[in-house]
């Protein structure tokens, strides 16, 4: 999802880009519009040789690679997503301690905060606690990254971007069943007609969310612009799941009654970014795609996934 806008980015201002990718979740499609324009590796990250292959010849690294679920697939596969994550990032260190590259960029998350503390998070070099506990396997994984990327760029010199995005979505997803994340699931159980709508945990859990064609934007423009170090990629607007799921069905033009399951996990109360540093680094940086002009895409997104299979 993130990274084909990425790939988009990166052709427009003539890089030569290789995608590597297993497509257990991303789809070739994404890429349609730039596929004569690109060379695409499908290899799974999770094995040393594909690793070693997907890097050859590779100047500038984006690390997206994680199979990234919602809250409700981390709820019991918190150790299954850790060692998956670990395999990627253990082999890409391996790799690029014998081999460095020229600038490297990791996608770690907004799940390394711990679930106490500010509303706006800030970014901290040091984070202390539990990472946010409705995702811990995945945030424990991404501390780890972040940590292994420092010391990588200790030892070898590379200069490493780590960006710690917030509540990225896109009509570019895929479809995961009770696996998908908030927006997409939300958009789905509205567009099937559910009545009422389920919502997971209180609906009063407040999240700033990003499009995915802006976070890309904002990792490409970090590393054009030669920024090293720890920065968020969100801003400090929230809205909350109870709000989330009021517009998709004002934008849909539909009306089910809402009601909140307290009994599913909804994780941290607010998550929102403070978005000083990015603007700062990167003043560039915009939120281009708002959120109502993005739910109409994810309707768009649900009728070309599931309207032709049910005609």
């Amino acid at each position: 999802m993130i990274g084909s806008y990425l790939v988009e980015r990166l052709v427009r201002v003539g890089a030569r880009v290789i995608v590597a990718d297993d497509f257990s979740k991303g789809s070739r499609d994404s890429l349609v519009g730039v596929s004569h324009k690109i060379e695409v590796r499908k290899e799974d990250l999770e094995t040393l040789p594909a690793m070693e292959r997907a890097l050859d010849g590779a100047d500038v690294v984006f690390h997206l690679a994680s199979r990234a679920y919602g809250i409700g697939y981390s709820d019991g596969n918190h150790l299954r997503i850790l060692l998956h994550n670990e395999r990627i990032t253990n082999n890409l260190i391996e790799v690029l301690a014998r081999r460095p590259a020229v600038h490297l960029l990791v996608a770690s998350s907004s799940c390394v905060y711990p679930d106490e503390g500010a509303q706006i998070l800030r970014e901290l070099p040091k984070l202390s606690g539990e990472p946010e506990l409705a995702n811990r396997g995945y945030g424990w994984a991404k501390r780890f990254l972040e940590q292994k990327a420092l010391l990588l760029a200790h030892d070898t010199g590379i200069p490493t971007t780590i960006v710690r995005p917030f509540n990225i979505y896109g009509e570019r997803c895929g479809w995961f069943g009770n696996g998908s994340s908030a927006i997409p699931m939300q958009v789905k159980k509205v567009m099937d007609g559910d009545d009422p709508v389920v919502i997971w945990g209180s609906g009063a859990q407040r999240r700033n969310y990003v499009h995915a064609f802006d976070c890309a934007d904002a990792m490409a423009g970090l590393v054009e612009s030669g920024f090293t170090g720890i920065v968020n990629i969100g801003t400090e607007e929230t809205i909350s799941l109870r709000e989330l799921v009021e517009t998709i069905c004002r934008v849909a033009g539909k009306r089910p009654k809402l009601v909140a399951d307290t009994s599913k996990p909804e994780g941290r109360h607010v998550k929102a970014a403070d978005s000083t540093l990015l603007r700062q680094v990167y003043p560039n940086f915009r939120c281009s795609v708002d959120l109502k002009e993005g739910l109409r895409r994810m309707i768009d997104w649900y009728r070309r996934t599931f309207v032709p299979a049910l005609t």
